[in-house]
Formats: C-alpha cells, structure tokens, sequence
C-alpha cells in the first residue's frame, strides 16, 4: 500500500467546529484549534475548514477530521482526498461498518486515532500536543493508544531524542498495523520501528513483514490478563489473543519484545545507532566500584558475558595507572578525570574480546566533574557504547556535556537491560 500522501501529502485540509463539544470523543473547540496551530508549521498547503462557518470544502491529499461519528458520516460522500484520518471517537460498530463502505475512493486511518501522524521530514504534525518540538531522527512508532503514544512522544521529546514518524492507528477500521509497519520498514528516513499494540488484525501478515524487515522492530503488545484484554476491547475496540502464541512468534521473527514504555524507549536509543547486533563480551568501565559490581551481577543475572581483557589491554592500563586493580568491572577509583576515562576507553574499545562497553560516570561522591566528561565524545569505535549516569541529578549534567555522542542512562539497570535486549 502506498501511504506516502498519508506521511507526505502535498495538501492537507483540517476539518471541526468551533461549537461542538464533545470531550468524551475528543470533539472540543480548544481540540480544533491546537491541531490547527500544528497543522500551520506544515511545509505544504494547508486548509482549515469550521464547518459553522462552510461545509464546501476542497479537494486534498489528507483530511484531517475532528466531528462526532454522525456528522462525519454525513461528510463523507463530499470529500475528494486520498485519505481520511479520523482523530475523534465515539464510533459504533454499525458506524464504522457505513464508513467503511463510504471510503471507496479514499483510504481511513482511525476512527479514535486522537493524536493521528507526525513526519519530521515535512513539519506534518496532526497532534494536538502544545509547543511541541520534535527533533529529526530514525525512529518511528506506531501506537494503537492515543494516551501510551503521547507517553512515548514525551519521553522522546524531553530526552531531546530524534524521531522520523509517529501514527496513531486507533480503531484500524481500514489501514492497520501491518500497512504502517510496512510502510516504516521500506523507509528509508526510519532505523527502527516502535509498536504500542493491544491486538494485531493481521498476526501471520505482521510476522511476515517482521522476518523480511532488515531494521529492528521492538514492540509492547498489552492485553495479556483476562481483565486488561476486557478492558482492550472497550477501548479501540479491539480483542486481544494469547500472550504466549504472540511471544513466541515474536521470538521467531526477531522481534524484540519489551515489558514497558520506559523499556520500548530506551531499547530504541542503542538500536537507532547501533542496530541489532552480537553482544559477545561487555566491559565495563565505572569510576565507583560499587556501581561496577551492580552492574556486574545484573550482567550475570541476563546472561550477559563479561568480556576478559587481553594482555596488551591490561599492559597499557597498568603501564599508566599501576595502582589500578586490571580486571572487568574495571573501576577507575573515585579520583578519575576525564582524561583517565578517555585513555582506558581508548584501549578498552580496541580490545578483541569486547563487543559492547557500558561507562558509568557518577559525579556524587566521585572527583569527576561534568565538563571532564566531555572528552569522551572524542573517543572512536564501532562497537556499542552505552553510558550510565545513576541519578537524575548526574544524568542531567551528564547528558548536558555528551549530548549525542552514545545513549545515557540515568540507572545501571537500563543500562544493562537495553544491552539484553538489542543483543541478537
């Protein structure tokens, strides 16, 4: 399916009321007015229509409609566009079922899909989020929650991570998650694909297009007790299946399952950079041995191997530093500069027998001061860097002076989790 007028429509039209209020379906004036600030940073045309004030409306790649189910029903026959993405709610089946049969020239993305696309590439945002920014990046989501999507969109904005695409899917009456997914792993703007799902319309097809996928595909399927599927089927009028069954294939297919949305996160941030790679052996570099042996035991506990230093690793580091005690966890003691997390990372990244390096830089009770660390952008290799500044206080200042340059983590147990779960 071709969904580039979805994601890249020369026009789009915005279709409310400034009247109609409706908040249970997501139908209020405030609602029609922040979409239409968003919708004005579009890079192509754009027309916004009140239907209090005209219902004669033109022709355009994307409608972007928020009116209660009726009036939307009524509208319909009249619209000359592409496609058709219903953010407001409050469908019944038999609604759904004539607005189906409606759509023959155009195609539906919702009904229910509350806060509808974002492209970075063109400035198409349909949300209406408030003083959004949104950085250019690699990732794209698909949610089938309106709420869970915003969760993952804050979290991405406030970490000042970069994303290529977000669609909110809702109810999937026509396009559903294999189309967008489809879509998303033939893109060449996206890295890795992120999915919110309750159910999946069409599970053989999803698995499909996830085993011919060369990008990392992670998702959080919920739905799995009998009361959260009840609860699913309320909601975007969808109906769970066996948690098990879908864990399995998801396995099979090289899909990475993940428990949370903090975990969906995080997992993405190795995964834009890195990909999906063999992690054989991890070092682990820390200026506090405490933080180094935590670190150590979670490794244990995943089924994470650490790394064992060659000799000429080990000869370099104590030729330098001979009151280093040369092993992995390897602490760097309390004192360390910049300059010493510097070298050793050097000599530790080039080492045979590492895979993967996690750095854990902590400023409270340490010497290490937050403009030292900012050598280590400096520091050049192909294999994965994952950093870890336990706290939010450290991570702040931390994530201040590395920006970019690798993924930070504000606990040790991300940190070693997110190398878990992007290992092949």
């Amino acid at each position: 399916m071709d969904l580039d007028p979805l994601f890249y429509p020369k026009s789009v039209l915005l279709i409310g009321s400034s009247r109609m209020n409706f908040s249970r379906i997501m139908v209020t004036p405030e609602i029609f007015r922040r979409v239409k600030e968003n919708i004005q940073n579009f890079e192509g045309k754009s027309f916004v229509y009140d239907i209090e004030i005209n219902e004669e409306f033109p022709g355009s790649d994307l409608v972007v409609i928020i009116l209660p189910p009726e009036k939307i029903l009524d509208i319909a026959p009249r619209l000359k566009t592409k496609f058709l993405l219903v953010l407001s709610g409050g469908f019944g089946p038999e609604q759904r079922k004539r607005l189906v049969r409606l759509s023959k020239g155009f195609r539906v993305l919702g009904p229910n899909s509350v806060c509808g696309v974002i492209n970075t590439e063109n400035g198409l945002n349909t949300t209406f989020e408030r003083f959004l920014e949104v950085r250019k990046g690699g990732i794209s989501v698909i949610s089938q929650s309106g709420g869970v999507g915003a969760i993952l969109l804050d979290y991405v904005v406030s970490n000042k991570i970069g994303i290529s695409k977000f669609a909110w899917v809702g109810d999937m009456i026509d396009i559903n998650e294999c189309d967008i997914l489809e879509y998303f792993v033939k893109d060449k703007k996206t890295k890795v694909v992120l999915l919110y799902l309750e159910t999946i319309k069409e599970p053989r097809r999803f698995i499909e297009i996830a085993k011919s996928s060369r990008k990392p595909i992670v998702i959080l399927k919920s739905g799995i007790s009998k009361e959260s599927r009840k609860r699913a089927l309320t909601h975007t009028d969808s109906l769970s299946t066996d948690a098990e069954i879908y864990s399995a294939a998801f396995r099979q297919s090289e899909i990475i399952e993940v428990r949370n949305v903090r975990d969906l996160f995080n997992c993405s941030l190795v995964l834009e950079r890195y990909g999906k790679r063999k992690v054989g052996g991890v070092a682990i570099v820390s200026n506090t041995g405490g933080s180094s042996i935590v670190a150590a035991d979670l490794c244990h506990r995943l089924g994470l191997k650490l790394a064992e230093f060659s000799e000429r690793t080990k000869s370099e580091i104590r030729k330098k530093y001979p009151w280093l005690e040369v092993m992995n966890p390897l602490d760097i003691r309390a004192d360390a500069d910049g300059e010493r997390f510097k070298y050793i990372l050097d000599l530790v990244v080039k080492d045979k027998n590492v895979d993967a390096v996690l750095i854990i830089n902590q400023l409270k009770s340490c010497l290490l001061k937050p403009e030292d660390i900012e050598v280590l952008k400096r520091v050049k290799t192909g294999k994965i860097l994952v950093g870890c500044a336990p706290g939010m206080d450290d991570f702040r200042r931390i994530k201040f002076f590395l920006r970019d340059s690798f993924p930070i983590y504000s606990s040790i147990e991300d940190a070693v989790k997110v190398l878990k779960m992007v290992s092949k």
